[in-house]
């Protein structure tokens, strides 16, 4: 028999493709841009977790849409923001953008973050731009009173965005770096094991590369707790045609019935719902 989808999230909300301008261009740390992008309706049902899918160009090439989460959002300045690193042509022409540009947009996309009811402390684990998502959680979460711990991982102190801003919304912020150039030296799945040692009813929420993301769902599902993982991959059509972002279902494919897609059934999975790594 096969599965039904997932019914993790039904929290979805109707998209649409707009022309947004750019309001402000930045590049925040080290190869790592920030764009604002004026979009009333986007910013007002954008929910923690969610994505767009942009058109970098009017062009053919490049011909597919890049996912972007989106970073943080103002409903009463009709904005949201995305922020990403420069990694192939795609994104490299998303930083040539200027004020007053347009970006063609699609969203909102996926199921998002769930906040459980009644939960009283998270932590939020980052891996690179797996910050991406954060903010945007970081301060639903602090609009419910939850207390909040965010552990950043990068590859070194140049890196690492958003401290101030999680910090504002009076979360503790920990970071580990590769090089040790700022916080612990090592993994931040690292500073996770010591943050589940030395606190008692949380939940994680967790997005970055997919190894990491596997390391969080293993020690979640070892010690019985719940968490969730937004997962980073390439969306090309954003609603569950192409069919290019499989994800295997913990249980298997056979069993299950299908894969998962990440921009329908995620991008954000139970851990314990997901196969992360082969």
């Amino acid at each position: 028999m096969i599965a039904t989808p997932s019914s993790f999230n039904s929290d979805i909300q109707s998209k649409g493709i707009y022309d947004c301008p750019v309001m402000q261009i930045d590049e925040v740390a080290r190869g790592i841009f920030m764009m604002r992008l004026r979009q009333p309706e986007i910013s007002r049902q954008i929910r923690p977790g969610q994505f767009v899918n942009v058109r970098v160009r009017d062009e053919l090439t490049p011909l597919l849409r890049r996912p972007f989460s989106v970073c943080q959002a103002n409903p009463e300045e009709g904005s949201f923001d995305l922020i990403w690193k420069i990694y192939g042509r795609g994104t490299a022409l998303m930083a040539m953008s200027k004020k007053g540009d347009n970006v063609n947009v699609l969203g909102p996309l996926g199921n998002g973050f769930v906040i459980s009811s009644g939960l009283k402390r998270a932590i939020l684990v980052a891996g690179g731009l797996g910050v991406a998502p954060m903010p945007l959680l970081a301060k639903r979460l602090a609009s419910q009173k939850i207390k909040t711990t965010v552990l950043i991982g990068a590859r070194a102190r140049d890196e690492i965005w958003g401290t101030e801003v999680f910090e504002a919304l009076g979360a503790e912020v920990r970071h580990a770096t590769d090089d040790g150039s700022l916080g612990q030296k090592g993994f931040v799945t690292e500073l996770l094991r010591e943050e589940m040692r030395r606190q008692r009813n949380f939940e994680i929420f967790s997005c970055g590369p997919m190894p990491m993301l596997s390391k969080v769902a293993e020690l979640c599902i070892e010690s019985k707790i719940n968490g969730q993982a937004a997962v980073e991959t390439i969306m090309g059509c954003g609603f569950g045609i192409c069919m290019g972002c499989p994800i295997t279902p913990a249980m298997g494919v056979n069993t299950y019935g299908r894969y998962l897609l990440a921009c329908v059934d995620g991008p954000v999975f139970r851990a314990d719902e997901v196969k992360l790594v082969d």
